[in-house]
């Protein structure tokens, strides 16, 4: 978000908190909305496994939100807004760009997707940071190495080519600061 946030060109004090896993912001949405009208706040989530993103909406009964909330959406996972930079991740994981899907939104799994490509690196390292082992939903560093990826590497020019939903949520988090801040 922090990356987004300087690439719509706000420059004011952040304050945030990761909140790993969707399960922890849906626990927390009510708190969310409720400090959202002191101070603004944007809330990104994943579309996971609901087949549209009403649907995520009536299931998490977010219902009207304040003036001060933005919620948001990733298209199924963010790694698709991640893998439609495909140069960048090509570069990080040491293979071709022709090898990275040209429509990451349309991919039921992009996490999927993510460690299928990371399976045919050559650094060893990678796989045996991020490859989940059985039983286990991602490697130890799996997120480690996203955030490494996406600080370091990622071009968000480049990806809003190859993802319209990445596109969408930007223009929507430029108007939401310009109008809820100006």
């Amino acid at each position: 978000m922090s990356r987004i946030l300087a690439y719509v060109g706000y420059t004011g004090n952040v304050e945030y908190r990761i909140v790993r896993g969707n399960g922890n912001i849906r626990k927390n949405i009510g708190k969310y909305k409720g400090a959202s009208r002191v101070f603004p706040h944007i809330v990104l989530t994943d579309q996971d496994r609901y087949p549209c993103p009403p649907a995520l909406l009536n299931d998490w009964q977010i219902g009207v939100l304040p003036a001060g909330m933005l919620f948001r959406i990733a298209t199924h996972e963010a790694e698709a807004w991640l893998l439609a930079d495909r140069q960048g991740i090509a570069e990080f994981f040491n293979t071709i760009a022709e090898k990275i899907p040209s429509a990451p939104e349309t991919l039921t799994d992009p996490k999927q997707t993510v460690f299928s490509i990371v399976r045919k690196t050559r650094k060893r390292r990678l796989i045996e940071e991020m490859v989940p082992q059985p039983g286990a939903h991602i490697g130890p560093l799996y997120n480690e190495r996203m955030c490494e990826f996406i600080v370091k590497r990622w071009s968000i020019t480049n990806a809003v080519e190859n993802s319209p939903c990445l596109a969408r949520n930007i223009a929507r988090i430029s108007t939401f600061l310009r109008g809820y801040l100006s």
